[in-house]
């Protein structure tokens, strides 16, 4: 991600239908959008990443380093994305993790009131490692939190049989 991908990275991360399934459902000011920005293009341990296919940025994704090669990721895809474009920026962006960043571990967390996300890290591999009930208030009331893992081992073999079948 670049400082030129600001604005449209905004502008869908605010859109109603993206807010709604963050852990942060506020909307993000531009001075508040930039000085993250800031801070973490100084951050070696974050990796800003846009998907673009046919010279149109789709989606964000944000890979946060933990510790001992382990990553928590997080990702939208624009509004007006074309479906199956979640699909193919993600498995994208576990290509990159896996063998750009040699990243052991990929994990996430999913709000139970996203089952879009939910059915896409099971079909991308994903194995859900927990629930965290009733751990996130989004004002209204209280939604349940999923936690999945992918390991660099489980990626390699599924990506393997993705490509004999």
């Amino acid at each position: 991600m670049e400082e030129r991908d600001l604005q449209l990275v905004l502008a869908w991360r605010n859109h109603p239908d993206v807010r709604c399934f963050m852990f942060n459902s506020s909307e993000i000011t531009w001075d508040e959008h930039v000085a993250w920005f800031a801070s973490v293009s100084r951050n070696a341990r974050k990796h800003l990443l846009v998907y673009e296919s046919d010279d149109v940025l789709l989606g964000f994704v944000n890979f946060s380093e933990l510790a001992g090669r382990v990553v928590e990721w997080g990702f939208h895809a624009a509004p007006q994305a074309p479906k199956g474009t979640g699909k193919r920026m993600l498995g994208l962006a576990l290509e990159y993790g896996f063998t750009q960043l040699r990243v052991h571990k990929v994990s996430a967390q999913v709000l139970e009131g996203n089952p879009r996300s939910l059915a896409l890290h099971r079909r991308l591999g994903f194995t859900q490692e927990g629930c965290l009930r009733e751990q996130h208030c989004d004002g209204v009331g209280y939604q349940s939190v999923y936690c999945f893992g992918l390991l660099a081992h489980e990626w390699r073999i599924a990506r393997e049989q993705a490509k004999t079948a």
